[in-house]
């Protein structure tokens, strides 16, 4: 079956925000809490995926929801930044903040299709290049990025729960 005839990639609604958040901790902690659920990961994901967090993003006249939606509810959703901060020079200022999709919904082409719907989209809004910052082992989505076109742009630490942790920077022309 392909990714086509089971989802639509479509807008996030106000009535997405619940399944948003329970997708958001369930592909954080199925990605980083491999040894256990700490009280920091427990912490984080409760404060930070949260129904009414992302009810403000879609708010937000600058944040771009994208979701892929079944007959039985959401399987993935990118989360676009069109006023980002720069993490380096080159970078841009439009970003992938967030691409999630669920484990049992891998590589039937939905990453691919949420990623190629946020080029488009910041293209249109005049960003020639967008970027993202990926956990540096985490080598299956940096493989994935690196398969839609992203290049090595750099490092950049991302500080969590009083540590830091090593990110890549990757960047992509959006075609404009």
């Amino acid at each position: 079956m392909s990714p086509s005839s089971f989802c639509e990639i479509g807008t996030a609604v106000s009535n997405d925000t619940s399944a948003l958040a329970a997708l958001s901790i369930e592909v954080w902690l199925d990605t980083y809490a491999t040894r256990g659920v700490s009280e920091a990961f427990a912490s984080h994901v409760l404060t930070t995926y949260t129904p009414s967090a992302f009810a403000a993003d879609l708010k937000d006249p600058n944040k771009r929801l994208l979701v892929c939606r079944s007959d039985a509810g959401l399987l993935g959703y990118l989360k676009l930044d069109l006023s980002a901060e720069p993490v380096s020079a080159a970078s841009g200022s439009a970003e992938i903040e967030t691409l999630y999709v669920r484990r049992h919904h891998q590589r039937m082409g939905i990453g691919n299709r949420l990623v190629k719907e946020a080029l488009r989209l910041a293209g249109e809004a005049g960003h020639p290049k967008l970027f993202l910052t990926v956990y540096e082992k985490n080598v299956p989505a940096i493989s994935f990025y690196e398969a839609q076109g992203m290049k090595y742009e750099g490092s950049w630490i991302f500080e969590f729960e009083g540590g830091a942790v090593p990110n890549r920077i990757l960047t992509c022309e959006t075609g404009t």
